[in-house]
C-alpha cells in the first residue's frame, strides 16, 4: 500500500499538472471501489476549478474553486495516469476531463476510493477526524510524542497507529527504527528520551529521502517526469531477511518477524 512518500510524489505530480484547470466533465467507467463511486460525483463538479491538491497522511484531496472537495486513497494498487485523447484499458475507474488532458483513475484490486464532500466536511469525516500529525508538522515532536504514546504497546505498533501519526507503514516503520537504533519490539514506557527524538528525527530524515527519490512501493505510476520508486534502492532492512547488516557486523544478519500480522525486519544486535 502506498506511504506517505509515495502519495506525496502523486500530490506534488497532480498539484505541478492541475492546480487552477477546470473540470469540463467527468465519466464513469467502473463504479465498484472499496466505496462506489456516487453517479452524481460528475454534476457536482463538472465546470469547477481545483484550487489545491494537498495530502494528509496516505490521503489526497482535491479542493475546487467552492471548497467542495474529492477525497481519494489509492487502495493498495490505485493510480492516475495522464492521456492527450481516451484510451481506456482494464481497470480504469473514472475520468476527469481537462481541456487538453484526461486524468484517469485505474485501480486492479479496488481497494481505494474517491468520495465527493462539501465545504467543511472533509476534515471532519471518518476517515480524517482522528488521524494523527503529519510526520513533518511541528506538533509531531518529543512533548507530544510522550504525553500520547501508548506505554504499553511496542514502538513499531505504535508508529504504524494512524492516530497516533499519519502516513507511515510498515517500509518505512522499519527503516525509521534501523536509522534510530531502536529495536521494534521495544515497549514505549521503555524508551528513553534520547531514543524518543532519535526517532522523531529519523521519521522526518527517512520521510523526505524517500519523498526525493519518488518513493519506494508504487509499481504503476508512470506518468510523472520525476524519479520513481527508486527509493528502494536506499532501503536497509525492509526486505533484507538474512542479508548481513551493513552497519554493525558482516556476520549479523537481519531478521523478519511478524507484528499484528506484519512484517518487520531489523538488526538486533545494533537496535536496542
Amino acid at each position: 500500500m502506498p506511504e506517505l512518500p509515495e502519495v506525496e510524489v502523486v500530490k506534488n505530480f497532480l498539484s505541478s499538472n492541475f492546480n487552477g484547470k477546470r473540470i469540463q466533465k467527468t465519466k464513469i467507467i467502473n463504479k465498484k471501489l472499496r466505496y462506489e463511486i456516487k453517479s452524481n460525483i460528475a454534476k457536482k463538479i463538472i465546470n469547477l476549478i481545483i484550487k489545491k491538491i494537498y495530502r494528509k497522511g496516505k490521503y489526497l484531496i482535491l479542493l475546487f474553486e467552492n471548497n467542495y472537495s474529492l477525497l481519494i486513497h489509492l487502495g493498495m494498487t490505485g493510480y492516475f495516469r495522464v492521456l492527450s485523447k481516451e484510451h481506456f484499458i482494464k481497470h480504469d475507474h473514472l475520468i476527469f476531463y481537462f481541456k487538453s488532458k484526461l486524468l484517469i483513475y485505474n485501480d486492479i484490486r479496488k481497494f481505494g476510493f474517491i468520495k465527493f464532500y462539501k465545504p467543511e466536511e472533509v476534515l471532519n469525516s471518518s476517515h480524517l477526524e482522528k488521524i494523527g500529525p503529519e510526520p513533518f508538522s511541528k506538533k509531531y515532536n518529543f512533548h507530544y510524542f510522550k504525553l500520547n504514546s501508548n506505554k504499553t504497546t511496542n514502538i513499531k505498533n505504535l508508529l504504524m497507529n494512524q492516530n497516533f501519526v499519519a502516513g507511515l507503514g510498515n517500509i518505512y516503520c522499519s527503516e525509521i527504527l534501523f536509522d534510530a537504533r531502536v529495536n521494534p519490539n521495544k515497549i514505549c514506557k521503555n524508551l528513553d528520551n534520547t531514543q524518543i527524538k532519535k526517532i522523531i528525527r529519523s521519521t522526518k530524515k527517512i520521510l523526505l529521502k524517500a519523498i526525493k527519490f519518488g518513493g519506494t512501493t508504487i509499481k504503476n505510476f508512470a506518468v510523472s517526469e520525476e524519479k520513481i520508486g527508486y527509493f528502494k534502492n536506499e532501503l536497509k532492512v525492509y526486505g533484507k531477511e538474512n542479508i548481513n547488516c551493513i552497519r554493525c557486523s558482516k556476520i549479523i544478519k537481519i531478521k523478519k518477524i511478524i507484528q499484528n500480522g506484519r512484517s518487520t525486519f531489523y538488526c538486533s544486535n545494533c537496535q536496542k
